[in-house]
């Protein structure tokens, strides 16, 4: 790689530092989709190890010649073809299509924002152009930037010449005004039109009062009228109504009357609570029915409950202990696999017991390593030295000897014996499957991250963004010393176990604790 720019941290966008993080990634990003000749016309920013300044690195090698205003004119044919490149680039960032490194997404826009505000261009070979992701110090906008853009968009230019306005053109003077005179009363006569045929044709018919009676005499009509036979009536004795009137009812007719009316009272009252008790009746039937039918119901359902969840047990218990043939999670890509993230950081070098942190963290892993599964690749990723975490790969079952004798090569004086957590923690499960695949991670520390762009970055938000993209990923948490409560929820939101080991011992307990899962996964 060739460097062709360097500048100061504090000369650069907050979004230059985040993007020159993740140099590495973007640079294997980029290329893995667009191909090398493509992205061989930007330069992507990368953090010096001194952490103070932002280097620019591109594939191409030979005479470099910064793009300006005086000479922005000369690599016309220059800048359409690096344009070409350069929008390939800035149409995927900008389309909907998936990155094979999820971690990289948060950056996307940031990353094309940079490119398309990018006023520094360097001409290498006189006939490459290269464009660096940053806005200068060295120049305005009003210079190089607008050159640019005009050169490149001529139909954005806003320096082309006003058209003059067209100068009204006065209204014409005249006129008469017998026209209007004409049609007013044309509008007249048709309206008085109207007025008569609405009079002779639509208005209420027939009056209520004739409005010509009083020009018509009246006029009489004779009326005979025959009398009416009434039919006689029967002459009724005087004697023979006032004996009716005057009749008093004897006793007897009297207790009659009574036992009449009794008995009818009598019967109503015991029709009345036939009913009511035929309709008690009719409604506690019913009642315990119902109350019978919800029971029967609840107990079938209990039942059928207790079935299904018997039967569920019986095949997850099945499930659990049937251990899968090797050749069948082979075919499928579902087979399990474990990193193992070692803080190697100068603090493990503290005392503990009759050895020391980083002895015993060590002896415990290399016994984990012996006892998982040689179908099982594990890899490694040694946290010491900022900015990054060393990934050192992934070893299969016939390369334990090689995977044990990095483990014994940490060394916290190789870096500078800082904690690069964070870091370490996304190389981790980028290493991962944790999508198709069960996967296991392991994390060994004493401490938090003490790296200066990621030390105060909360790790309980890097885990749930981890745990959204790689729901089968499980990160087991062996913390050692005190400053450890902030890692915990690592293992929480992940679904994994936290051990706080106190001594050497525990420390072998926890890790294989932690493994115990893929010590036998197939046969």
């Amino acid at each position: 790689m060739f460097r062709i720019y360097r500048c100061k941290v504090n000369e650069v966008d907050p979004r230059v530092i985040e993007v020159a993080k993740y140099y590495d990634e973007w640079e294997k990003e980029l290329t893995t989709q667009l191909g090398a000749s493509i992205v061989g016309n930007l330069a992507l920013p990368k953090l010096d190890p001194d952490g103070q300044h932002i280097s620019y690195y591109t594939n191409f090698r030979g005479e470099v010649d910064l793009v300006t205003p005086k000479n922005l004119e000369h690599y016309r044919n220059q800048f359409e073809d690096g344009r070409d490149s350069l929008n390939v680039i800035m149409e995927f960032l900008d389309s909907d299509k998936e990155l094979n490194d999820i971690l990289l997404e948060s950056q996307r826009k940031d990353l094309y924002d940079l490119i398309n505000d990018s006023d520094i261009d360097f001409v290498i070979n006189n006939k490459t152009v290269v464009s660096v992701a940053c806005k200068a110090t060295g120049y305005t906008e009003s210079d190089y930037y607008y050159a640019k853009e005009r050169m490149l968009h001529p139909e954005k230019d806003t320096e082309s010449k006003a058209v003059p306005p067209v100068p009204p053109i006065p209204p014409k003077k005249g006129g008469c005004l017998l026209p209007f005179l004409l049609g007013l009363l044309g509008l007249l006569l048709l309206l008085a039109l109207l007025a008569l045929l609405w009079w002779y044709f639509l208005r209420p018919w027939p009056f209520s009062q004739d409005p010509f009676a009083k020009y018509v005499e009246p006029q009489t009509t004779a009326v005979v009228t025959e009398p009416v036979k009434e039919d006689p009536v029967p002459a009724v004795s005087e004697s023979a109504s006032e004996d009716d009137e005057n009749a008093v009812p004897t006793d007897e007719e009297k207790q009659a009357l009574e036992k009449e009316k009794e008995e009818e009272l009598r019967k109503a009252k015991e029709a009345q609570e036939l009913k009511a008790k035929e309709e008690a009746e009719a409604k506690a039937k019913a009642e315990a029915e119902q109350k019978a039918k919800a029971e029967a119901e609840r107990k079938a359902k209990e039942e059928a409950e207790k079935k299904a969840k018997a039967e569920a047990e019986r095949k997850a218990l099945e499930a659990k202990n049937k251990i899968p043939k090797c050749k069948t999670l082979k075919e499928q890509g579902t087979m399990p696999q474990m990193a193992i993230a070692f803080d190697g950081s100068e603090s493990m070098t503290i005392p503990y017991g009759s050895t020391s942190r980083l002895s015993a963290a060590k002896n415990a892993a290399v016994n984990l390593i012996n006892a998982t599964d040689k179908n099982v690749s594990i890899g490694l990723v040694e946290v010491n030295g900022c900015p990054a975490a060393k990934n050192r790969g992934f070893f299969s079952g016939s390369a334990r000897n090689s995977l044990i004798a990095s483990v014994n090569r940490i060394d916290p004086y190789r870096y500078d014996g800082k904690t690069p957590l964070v870091n370490g923690l996304n190389q981790l499960a980028t290493m991962l499957d944790g999508v198709n695949a069960e996967a296991v991670g392991i994390l060994i520390s004493d401490g938090e991250d003490t790296c200066p762009f990621t030390g105060n970055m909360n790790l309980c938000n890097v885990a749930a963004n981890i745990h959204r993209a790689k729901p089968k990923l499980t990160i087991h948490t062996i913390l050692i010393g005190d400053s450890i409560d902030s890692a915990a929820c690592i293992a929480n939101i992940t679904g994994g176990k936290v051990f706080k080991p106190r001594d050497a011992i525990q420390i072998q307990q926890f890790i294989k604790e932690a493994g115990a899962k893929l010590k036998k996964v197939c046969e």
